[in-house]
């Protein structure tokens, strides 16, 4: 089950493959079918300092922290991962802590990128061993495009030994078109009814399986002392909110397209609060309103606050990949099959010609029911908010030009805010 957080920014994804080869943690007691906390979980996750030079020069990563299963599937690769899923699988809860470039993203950025360790923890040792084996060949299933547009080449795995009571690497490159080239190794490996993983992706093909196999001792160590009360676990502390972040969340409703933008006389069909993967959100919708010359079905507009201070700058950089256009439209092709549920035909995308400075434009177009509809969508933003103005009507009734002015309008209002 590898994972990526949302935002498009590989983090520690992770899938083992079988061996029974490397390292040298000697076993102690197994992990007892006792009460672990999410404090002790928290504490097993290897600190910055135990990393060394794997993680000089990177900074901790915005989505890392506990990994509940509804968070775990949200940022999975594989799209049968859900929350239900996980948890009929056994997981009960997992803690991941990620050190990524200040610049991941930038097509300047290279050497070291990520370096993850994490621990999931599993109802019984027989899920744990389970929840491992059963994702044994997910790289090489999943090789290929997978979900978000994310490219996935040269798996191959290698054997560890004396890592747990059983375990495995892998390597793997990670390709999302226009943003982000890694090459990732990980190793994963189960002692009791924890399973652990550390991962290292770097721009470079440098081998560095040594590096990363002693990682996975020294976390293996770590979470055998935390069960054992070798390390003396104190209740997990609540990280201080980033001001910027706490004070961006709360303008989110007075930076959001309200309906004086749209024209006079428009009413909010719909608005509230939303959140996604690594960002909080606010959404307002409108209905059967006309924008310049188009009789829009919908319009609506949602303004995001990301974790990460360039999640917006990212965001916007993957919308101009064909990765990214493919991947919006498949959203808007699953929100009508979801709406109606019909399948739309014929599904196509394209950049919009100049949408305004600074400003990303997507069209889509498709047949649903014999009629053709065409969606439009303008985003925008800086730092970590973006935002996004959609409509959508019969293709006949709609001129996504119009849609440019309303985006000017929009722009005015966040950025006074």
């Amino acid at each position: 089950m590898p994972h990526v957080l949302r935002g498009f920014l590989l983090a520690g994804a992770v899938v083992v493959l079988a061996g029974c080869g490397f390292g040298s943690s000697a076993p102690r007691d197994a992990a007892p079918k006792e009460k672990v906390t999410r404090a002790q979980l928290a504490a097993m996750v290897l600190p910055k300092a135990k990393l060394g030079q794997s993680a000089k020069g990177l900074v901790p990563q915005a989505g890392s922290g506990v990994m509940t299963n509804v968070k775990y599937a949200a940022s999975s690769l594989d799209p049968a991962d859900s929350a239900g899923t996980l948890k009929s699988s056994g997981r009960v809860l997992g803690y991941d802590r990620t050190y990524e470039h200040p610049q991941l993203g930038s097509r300047k950025v290279s050497g070291r990128l990520t370096v993850s360790s994490g621990v999931d923890l599993l109802d019984e040792r027989v899920y744990a061993t389970q929840y491992l084996h059963a994702r044994l060949n997910d790289l090489e299933r999943l090789k290929g495009t997978v979900d978000r547009g994310i490219k996935l080449r040269n798996v191959s795995s290698f054997e560890v030994a004396g890592i747990g009571e059983e375990g495995g690497g892998v390597r793997g490159t990670f390709v999302v078109p226009g943003v982000l080239k890694g090459h990732q190794t990980g190793v994963a490996f189960r002692r009791g009814r924890i399973v652990g993983y550390v991962t290292v992706m770097r721009s470079d093909r440098r081998d560095v399986r040594q590096g990363v196999m002693r990682l996975a001792v020294e976390l293996d160590r770590r979470i055998q002392d935390v069960l054992s009360g070798e390390i003396v676990v104190k209740p997990e502390r609540r990280a201080k909110a980033d001001p910027g972040l706490v004070a961006a969340r709360k303008k989110l409703p007075e930076m959001t397209m309200a309906a004086e933008d749209v024209g006079p006389g428009v009413t909010v069909s719909d608005e509230g609060k939303a959140q996604g993967q690594g960002y909080k959100a606010y959404r307002r919708a409108f209905q059967d309103v006309f924008v310049g010359s188009s009789h829009l079905v919908s319009l609506v507009a949602e303004t995001q606050v990301y974790n990460a201070p360039n999640g917006a700058v990212t965001n916007l950089r993957y919308l101009a990949t064909a990765a990214g256009q493919h991947e919006y439209a498949k959203g808007v092709a699953r929100g009508f099959s979801d709406r109606t549920g019909m399948k739309p035909m014929n599904v196509r995308t394209r950049l919009m010609k100049d949408p305004g400075r600074g400003m990303k434009g997507l069209v889509v177009t498709f047949e649903l029911a014999g009629a053709k509809f065409t969606t439009a969508a303008i985003f925008f933003g800086s730092g970590r908010v973006l935002q996004a103005v959609a409509g959508t009507c019969r293709r006949e009734a709609f001129d996504p030009n119009d849609l440019k002015p309303l985006a000017r309008r929009v722009q005015a209002r966040l950025n006074a805010v």
